[in-house]
């Protein structure tokens, strides 16, 4: 080092300011001077370093036929790596330059240590993020993994903060770990709705609550749609109408929600819609129309039940009985016919989840079709069915169709269904009264 400072000294004095420059100025003014050239150097180093990773590993990357190694190329691991090599040489080289300064060697002891740990920061987190992205890309791209990456990568950020408070006070980690009791009394005032989120991010991705792709229904934040990002304080829903919606973590823990994944996964979706039918319409049925329904294909096996079912219970009722109230015996209705159409109708739907098909036992979901209570309104006849497409459009067209089909139909049966009347039904009726009533005056 005293060369160094004895060639500044002569180029001094060959300037001409020889004289204003003492032994303590010249050995600083070395010192600045050899640490900005340690520094450009090591830059130059990392830059020539970083190229030749990174165009290795993007050469290998492109003739692998894997996927893995481009992922860790998209997410910076050879660049991460090649500062923690120059890290490493930088702590190895330092002591050669500075070791005659006490001042210098502490700085730059400092300054390359804090250096090592923020570039193994770096590539352990380059590292966590292309672990995520193939994570997520492959079996666990419905698991949110994102947030227990987060979770690491937070735990990483408090590591090496305490590593690097311990370089430049110069004190064991310990020392600061001894701390953090107290510390963490104040963190949990001032950052408390952060640690809620945090909490609950962890118990949402440990239970699988929400996974993406999921849809959800959370009407107290205006979400409606499918989940398409899980993190470890939030939850982005993107909503029908292509809006987002992003959900703080905590929300769903402290509030409800519907989670539509148990029919996702089940494949089939519920079918469950009313014909509400005038009552007035509802009568036994005669022989006529008996005789017409017979036609039907899917009303020959209950007709024949109904039929045989009728016999047996009127077979001990005496005639005159019968004749005595037509109330005595038993009759087939045109409201249970129907409803037995419907049943028929359904099984034989392909679209339909049905525990029996073509007389045969089959896997399915429940199927019925149930009256209700009356009302004012009429009485509610309700298709209770699983569609075996969760699809949402197809799941309309399919619940559309059956009662497309059920509304036109019903006229068969001599049945109607109950319509309140509308402004054309009251100008009829008005104009009936008035024609009668013109017809009274000319007579």
């Amino acid at each position: 080092m005293n060369e160094y400072i004895d060639f500044f000294k002569r180029w001094a004095e060959d300037i001409g300011v020889s004289a204003q420059v003492s032994d303590d100025i010249a050995k600083l003014i070395v010192y600045v001077l050899l640490g900005f050239a340690f520094v450009a150097g090591s830059w130059v180093v990392q830059q020539i370093l970083n190229f030749i990773l990174v165009s290795v590993s993007h050469f290998v990357a492109k003739k692998s036929v894997t996927h893995w190694d481009d992922v860790f190329c998209e997410a910076r691991f050879p660049s991460r790596m090649s500062h923690v090599i120059v890290s490493l040489l930088c702590i190895n080289v330092f002591p050669f330059f500075f070791s005659e300064h006490r001042t210098a060697y502490s700085i730059f002891d400092a300054a390359t240590s804090i250096y090592f740990a923020i570039a193994v920061a770096g590539l352990i987190c380059s590292l966590l993020n292309a672990v995520m992205a193939i994570g997520m890309n492959s079996k666990l791209k419905d698991v949110p993994v994102k947030g227990f990456f987060q979770a690491i990568k937070l735990a990483l950020i408090l590591v090496v903060g305490i590593w690097i408070l311990s370089i430049l006070s110069n004190k064991s980690p310990a020392y600061f770990l001894s701390g953090l009791g107290a510390l963490m009394a104040v963190l949990l005032v001032v950052f408390k709705d952060a640690l809620l989120g945090f909490t609950a991010g962890i118990m949402i991705s440990a239970n699988r609550m929400v996974l993406n792709g999921d849809w959800i229904e959370m009407p107290s934040a205006g979400a409606d749609g499918d989940v398409i990002d899980v993190s470890l304080t939030t939850v982005k829903v993107q909503n029908w109408d292509k809006t987002i919606t992003t959900i703080p973590a905590y929300s769903l823990i402290s509030g409800s929600f519907k989670n539509w994944r148990g029919m996702s996964e089940s494949g089939g979706r519920r079918i469950k819609r009313s014909i509400v039918l005038d009552m007035q319409t509802i009568h036994f049925a005669t022989d006529e129309e008996i005789s017409r329904w017979r036609k039907i294909e899917a009303l020959k096996p209950y007709l024949q039940q109904k039929a045989a079912e009728l016999k047996e219970a009127n077979s001990d009722i005496s005639p005159e009985v019968v004749g005595a109230s037509f109330a005595n015996r038993r009759h087939i209705t045109n409201i249970g016919t129907f409803r037995a159409y419907c049943v028929a109708y359904l099984k034989r739907n392909r679209k339909i989840h049905s525990i029996e098909r073509d007389g045969k036992k089959a896997e399915g979901m429940t199927l019925m079709v149930r009256q209700l209570a009356p009302g004012a309104t009429g009485i509610p006849l309700e298709i209770y069915a699983f569609s075996n497409d969760t699809n949402w459009a197809h799941y309309e067209d399919i619940q559309s169709d059956i009662f497309d089909h059920l509304l036109a139909i019903l006229p068969e049966f001599n049945l109607r269904v109950y319509q309140e009347p509308s402004g054309k039904n009251f100008e009829e009726f008005l104009g009936g009264l008035h024609t009668s009533g013109s017809a009274g005056e000319n007579k």
